[in-house]
């Protein structure tokens, strides 16, 4: 029986080997298939937005004027044409956060799809079905893999830190229709037990009673004020630690119209 068994080990061995072998070519693929995704929409992204500024640069009208011709603002008319389920555009400076906003009609469509619409294990960052881009909720609430290379919502974590946040204050948010300042008040983990992800609240107490928990838990300490009159910005990620299926990393901004 024991040699039996020896006899069959190098074939188990062997079998552990390339299955180890598989997820690892599996995991540098969906890396390789993400970068080169988020390289081809940032590319067409920053044309677009390049030839708008120099359209209005060699216009003799202002650049509201020049703006206001289009249902759609210029920079995304081609992403639009590429997927119609594009509704904006969020971006850190300094960082590697700078991705397209998808939605779809339900929170699970873009967990594992490009801005495409193709599969990819990456996913995009998406907004919440609930939200419209058209009449801000007074929560808009906007998911995102945290990848461990940085991009998409892998340095969201690093918000958590206070130097970190004072070194980046701001996050940008262009819709199609309008550009927007989201400035950072709050960071923490939380479980699902916490709904952060509420989109609008019945009354302003519910609202001011949602602000006050979410200030208790926040692990930094900002210069910004957000009363029952504003609107807020939700960017939610899974937390890569260990054993955190039901945590989650969040980040929080005041919203404000540019």
């Amino acid at each position: 029986m024991r040699k039996r068994i020896s006899k069959l080990m190098p074939f188990v061995y062997l079998a552990v080997f390339l299955y180890s072998g598989y997820l690892l070519a599996q995991y540098l693929y969906t890396y390789v298939e993400a970068s080169s995704s988020l390289k081809e929409t940032q590319l067409i992204y920053e044309t677009a937005l390049e030839n708008s500024v120099e359209a209005v640069e060699t216009e003799s009208s202002s650049k509201e004027d020049i703006l206001s011709r289009y249902t759609m603002r210029p920079q995304f008319e081609e992403l639009h044409a590429v997927n119609e389920q594009i509704v904006g555009w969020l971006s850190v400076e300094g960082t590697k956060l700078n991705n397209p906003i998808l939605q779809s009609e339900d929170n699970d469509f873009y967990l594992n799809r490009n801005f495409k619409g193709e599969y990819s294990r990456a996913g995009s960052v998406f907004m919440d079905y609930r939200n419209d881009v058209t009449d801000m909720s007074r929560n808009t609430v906007i998911y995102g893999h945290a990848m461990r290379n940085d991009t998409m919502f892998g340095s969201l974590k690093k918000f958590g830190k206070q130097s970190y946040a004072d070194d980046h204050p701001v996050i940008y948010m262009d819709t199609l229709y309008d550009g927007y300042d989201i400035e950072v008040f709050a960071a923490y983990e939380t479980t699902i037990d916490f709904y952060y992800i509420e989109t609008n609240f019945k009354t302003d107490e519910d609202f001011m009673h949602y602000l006050e928990e979410v200030e208790s838990r926040s692990l930094i300490e900002m210069p910004v004020e957000v009363n029952r009159d504003d609107q807020i910005v939700t960017l939610s990620t899974c937390n890569n630690s260990v054993n955190s299926k039901d945590k989650r990393y969040v980040v929080q901004g005041k919203l404000v119209k540019r």
